[in-house]
């Protein structure tokens, strides 16, 4: 069963995220500008990760063995559409950048996700809410 409260916090951490990332002026960015932003793309990342370990775990479905294999199964089950699943298995792969070879992280890369990529998580989030809630 789908623990809406857990899903509704997570969704909150995202959100909050969001909206700092959206609205950050990352043309020159400063040392802690670079941190924060880097800190905030980790909280989405997991706290989306946490939403599709829940449904995962909550639907009986097969297990992952990484992190972006999640986003991979969602697509499999047609719970996301093939495409941004893909793109979120990409930024699953990312995340284990951002935790673990952080200092391998470009500024321009950065940039190209603000810049381009933040419409993911929210297309993932609607097709969340779609298959959890709409039903």
């Amino acid at each position: 069963m789908i623990d809406e409260e857990l899903v509704e916090r997570r969704k909150d951490i995202i959100f909050q995220n969001l909206k700092y990332l959206e609205e950050k002026d990352f043309e020159e960015p400063d040392f802690e500008s670079v941190q924060a932003v880097k800190y905030s793309l980790q909280e989405v990342i997991e706290a989306c990760l946490d939403i599709a370990n829940h449904v995962i775990a909550s639907r009986e479905m097969c297990r992952a063995e990484e992190y972006s294999e999640m986003f991979e199964i969602l697509g499999d089950e047609d719970i996301l559409d093939e495409q941004l699943a893909d793109d979120l298995s990409d930024m699953a792969k990312f995340r284990n950048l951002l935790v673990h070879r952080y200092g391998d992280i470009e500024n321009e890369q950065l940039r190209i996700i603000l810049d381009g990529e933040l419409g993911d998580i929210r297309d993932y989030l609607e097709q969340i809410d779609q298959e959890l809630f709409d039903s």
